[in-house]
């Protein structure tokens, strides 16, 4: 009977991890950062494509998921702040986390502009074993989904772009982590969380983002949907979060009204809803749904199509000679009788013009066009 009753003392303590564990998985991470600091480009964006920088990275990741495992033995119920500090603190390793039960953690690991994501799961034994690793193959790939290919440390090379076409390079790394999103429960109790990363390339003024959506059933944790989006690199992509979801920003092109390389384009609003199972694509919207008609607008008339559902046929023949070049001011200038007053002025435009648009049909629809002394654009919407 005391033997059990010991049995049961031990079996109720954490376990604790061997003090060499953390200083052996230390030494291994900075002796695999320097490694690949070798191989890294110039301009610190990516690494040379060789064998040699493919594995020093995946030994780099290896350490530190060896070390986040000793840091969660040894306190197997550790905040995600303590394990972030701790972390930092014994080997310097930048980390996020975020739990999604009492016997599961998400990490994220960043090293410069490269990361990965490992969930860790409790297992029976009372130790913390990595269940999911985003550098590492999934156990069962999604054709789907071939953009998430770009955790692999294999595509975060210098030429990886130049072996894929143009269509595949969402296929191509590194990634670094932005924010770990934890999501509602599926009904059946599977969790679900979202990962937004970043991949920054040395030149313009524009970021690749991936937004991907996964669930943890206790066993796998599989990807329901990923997406690729873009935005300027000094705007913010997560909006916000609710109960019912989040929401993102990104920047789209416009069809005619050109912008400069480091301006936001056309601004969207992409809004992720979550039903009690599974997830579903975004909706997706403009933040200046006028500027857009505007856009198709000339979109035709450069094009010499017929634009008579978009605007009256007096502007097409006042606006049929004009020359767009890059647009350099917007704003709207307010609301009057049912009518919206939208400014736009570019390089080309002898006067900035200003867009009478009403509804008409339920649509918007360009009803006049005026034009206005010089700097009437200039405000909010300005290049």
């Amino acid at each position: 009977m005391l033997r059990l009753f010991v049995l049961f003392c031990l079996a109720s303590l954490p376990v604790v991890a061997h003090a060499d564990d953390l200083a052996t998985s230390a030494a291994r991470f900075h002796a695999a950062q320097k490694a690949v600091g070798a191989h890294i480009s110039a301009d610190g964006f990516e690494v040379e494509s060789s064998p040699a920088a493919v594995t020093a990275l995946q030994a780099q990741w290896a350490a530190a998921r060896d070390l986040v495992v000793a840091l969660l033995d040894r306190d197997p119920t550790i905040a995600p702040g303590a394990l972030v500090r701790q972390a930092k603190r014994s080997a310097g390793i930048v980390l996020d986390a975020l739990r999604l039960d009492p016997e599961t953690v998400l990490v994220d690991a960043d090293s410069g502009q490269f990361g990965t994501v490992f969930l860790f799961h409790r297992a029976a034994d009372g130790h913390y074993r990595p269940a999911f690793s985003l550098d590492a193959p999934l156990a069962a790939p999604d054709a789907r989904m071939p953009e998430l290919d770009a955790w692999q440390p294999a595509q975060a090379g210098s030429d990886c772009q130049d072996r894929l076409p143009f269509a595949q390079w969402n296929r191509c790394g590194p990634l670094a982590v932005e924010r770990l999103i934890r999501l509602p429960n599926e009904s059946g109790g599977a969790r679900r969380f979202a990962i937004l990363a970043v991949r920054v390339a040395a030149v313009g003024g524009t970021a690749r983002h991936q937004i991907s959506i996964w669930r943890w059933d206790g066993r796998v944790a599989a990807p329901l949907l990923m997406r690729t989006l873009f935005q300027v690199i000094t705007d913010p992509v997560f909006a916000g979060q609710d109960a019912r979801g989040f929401t993102l920003h990104a920047n789209e092109d416009y069809a005619s009204l050109n912008v400069c390389g480091e301006c936001a384009g056309r601004r969207m609003i992409w809004r992720f809803d979550l039903l009690s199972t599974g997830a579903r694509p975004p909706r997706i919207h403009s933040v200046s749904p006028e500027l857009d008609l505007v856009d198709r607008f000339y979109t035709r008339l450069f094009a010499h199509r017929p634009a008579d559902d978009l605007a009256a046929r007096p502007v097409v023949a006042r606006l049929g000679g004009v020359e767009l070049d890059m647009m350099t001011g917007w704003r709207y200038l307010g609301e009057r009788r049912g009518t919206r007053l939208l400014c736009i002025d570019a390089e080309g435009f002898d006067r900035p013009q200003i867009f009478h648009i009403v509804r008409r049909g339920g649509k918007s629809w360009i009803a006049d066009v005026t034009f206005a002394r010089p700097h009437t654009c200039d405000g909010s919407g300005s290049y």
